[in-house]
């Protein structure tokens, strides 16, 4: 059964500082500071990749001073700082990034980002289109649906309708009389002095709604909490105005316009004059004719562990991931190789990467004295010799040229090799405390070696010192 379309909204003003804080101290060799752009690109990257949106749009804060919210009550966010002086220069170089990767940027006056993204997800969740809400801002969790989900990337978590029900204790549609109960300090909304989150979200399940808590405040068993109802009714509704999003903002978007292709000839000169040198590489396709490979293990000295590879192919792209039950980290970083060229069909130029120097090494220095000395296939004369066979009859099918590059050092293909290899293993392991079926990923059995790679003549290679122990 074909899912439905998915869209993606990102509540962008909210990342941005996200971005902003999260790395300091970041500039290119002229000192312009990029820290906000690199954070931002790098989410949007992380984005693209993990979850492949069909549809995509920014979403931006006008300037907050002239929200209808601010002229209904002109204390709303009036506590929150001004826009640091050193992340207003790196505003236009977010827009041009996102022209770049032709995301669309949408902002209406007068409303808040998140008035725009209410509005918008209604109507196309209403039209049977999946949509997820980026954000962290938990005024949004009142929009949430069958439809509509909530995704925090900072935190990895999804919320949907039971995550908003055990959040705060009532469905998306009365999320808004809690607010306007309690009230909340981040957007300086006032609430009822005296009632908190908790006590809020009680009331309001017991009595219906916020209008509800008012009328029958004769009912709340604390005569403090009563009286200040009685003081702040109009707060309290005033409150819940505030924080409640609109759905009317006057944006017809057609969805069409939010699907997106990244246009290199703009993208790769403004990475160049950042000095983004790793974001180049990950958005830079392989050479003509090239097949790019990379390849991350995750395991310990022994037990479960998983794989995780790439390949990259002009503009195409795959991933592939698995568990092993029982395997050593040296074992798991042979695998993911193989795996990545077992991915391949007919003779390929392959480029193939990977953190693991007891890989590279192996397949690059190694093996040539190995198969000289007849150790490749002479039975327990090396270790993991199973794997090592496979490989060589694997690489014998293509032309290899075997790549190591430093792990977890901002290298985007190895970074996500990484996290589809540790993802894999702890899939793996929680399927097996569960008590779940294990999906078995078998590994060819040991082939016959009847291609052996050509030897350099000019190869100095000392038989027992193949450093095995000593690198992983």
């Amino acid at each position: 059964m074909k899912s439905s379309p998915q869209l993606y909204l990102l509540d962008g003003s909210s990342y941005i500082y996200r971005a902003y804080y999260g790395i300091r101290e970041l500039s290119t060799s002229g000192g312009m500071l990029t820290n906000a752009i690199l954070g931002f690109t790098k989410l949007l990257l992380d984005l693209l990749q993990e979850h492949r949106p069909d549809y995509l749009a920014v979403v931006l804060d006008g300037p907050r001073e002239e929200t209808f919210r601010r002229k209904l009550y002109p204390a709303y966010k009036a506590q929150r700082d001004a826009v640091p002086a050193d992340l207003i220069p790196q505003f236009p170089y977010i827009r041009q990034m996102l022209a770049a990767l032709n995301i669309p940027t949408l902002e209406a006056p007068g409303f808040e980002a998140d008035d725009v993204i209410a509005t918008l997800a209604r109507t196309y969740a209403g039209e049977g289109i999946d949509v997820t809400i980026v954000s962290g801002d938990k005024d949004l969790l009142q929009i949430v649906s069958d439809r509509i989900t909530l995704l925090d990337t900072m935190k990895g978590q999804r919320s949907g309708l039971q995550e908003v029900r055990d959040r705060f204790g009532v469905p998306p549609e009365l999320v808004a009389d809690v607010l306007g109960l309690a009230g909340d300090t981040s957007d300086n909304i006032p609430g009822v002095p005296g009632i908190g989150e908790k006590t809020a979200s009680g009331l309001v399940q017991r009595f219906g709604s916020l209008e509800e808590v008012l009328k029958w405040r004769s009912l709340v068993g604390s005569k403090k909490r009563r009286d200040a109802l009685a003081t702040y009714a109009e707060q309290a509704r005033l409150s819940k105005l505030l924080a409640t999003v609109r759905y009317d903002v006057p944006l017809a978007i057609p969805l069409t316009e939010l699907t997106r292709q990244t246009h290199l000839p703009t993208l790769l000169p403004l990475l160049r004059e950042l000095e983004f040198s790793a974001l180049e590489l990950a958005f830079t396709p392989p050479p003509a004719g090239i097949v790019e490979i990379y390849s991350d293990g995750s395991g310990r000295d022994s037990g479960p562990g998983g794989y995780g590879v790439i390949l990259r192919y002009g503009a195409a792209e795959k991933e592939l991931s698995g568990f092993e039950a029982s395997a050593t980290s040296q074992r798991m970083e042979l695998i993911a190789a193989i795996k990545g060229l077992e991915a391949l069909n007919g003779r390929k130029r392959v480029r193939l990467y990977s953190d693991s120097q007891y890989l590279v090494r192996g397949m690059s220095e190694w093996l040539a004295g190995w198969i000289r000395s007849g150790r490749l296939d002479t039975p327990d004369t090396l270790a993991n010799q199973d794997l090592w066979q496979q490989l060589a009859a694997l690489a014998s099918k293509h032309q290899v040229h075997w790549e190591w590059v430093r792990g977890h050092a901002g290298h985007p293909f190895n970074e996500r090799c990484d996290k589809l290899a540790k993802r894999a293993a702890e899939a793996g392991i929680q399927a097996s405390a569960a008590g779940a079926v294990e999906e078995v990923i078998p590994l060819p059995t040991a082939p016959v070696y009847h291609a052996p790679l050509a030897i350099r003549v000019d190869s100095e290679f000392a038989i027992d010192a193949d450093g095995q122990l000593q690198l992983c």
